[in-house]
């Protein structure tokens, strides 16, 4: 089964219905839903959702979105190691450098964003949730 790390931003576009982002966004969270792709959600993207969905909606909103995330999605750690690598990497955003090695970690197939420029420095495949729906093994 194809295994998948999601960015921050895939989350975003859905639950703040992102336009014209959230339709692709949306097919990509329903098929990790329904089983057809392993999904991931880095440990560090909870409290940073947290706190851009709580001032877009409503603290409880952003408490049941995160609830249904987790229940959907598998947590990739943070470790002492992801840290260390993002420390050391050539990305320019630490967060991004974090997502970036906490799928390594996980040992998914692909990253997911929207943001691919993000993760130019990286060696594992990052796609775009329109690139990621095409491919024949989803």
């Amino acid at each position: 089964m194809t295994s998948i790390l999601c960015d921050i931003n895939i989350f975003l576009d859905i639950f703040l219905a992102r336009e014209p982002f959230y339709r692709p966004a949306a097919e990509v969270f329903k098929a990790v839903e329904e089983r057809h792709i392993r999904g991931y959600i880095c440990a560090l993207s909870f409290p940073t959702l947290f706190y851009i969905l709580a001032k877009e909606l409503s603290r409880q909103k952003a408490l049941k979105t995160l609830e249904k995330i987790r229940i959907v999605y598998k947590v990739a750690p943070v470790t002492q190691k992801t840290v260390d690598l993002a420390l050391v990497s050539e990305f320019k955003d630490f967060e991004d450098a974090v997502q970036y090695y906490s799928a390594v970690t996980a040992r998914v197939d692909y990253l997911v964003t929207r943001n691919k420029v993000d993760y130019v420095n990286g060696k594992l495949p990052v796609l775009l949730p329109e690139e990621l729906l095409a491919l024949d093994e989803i």
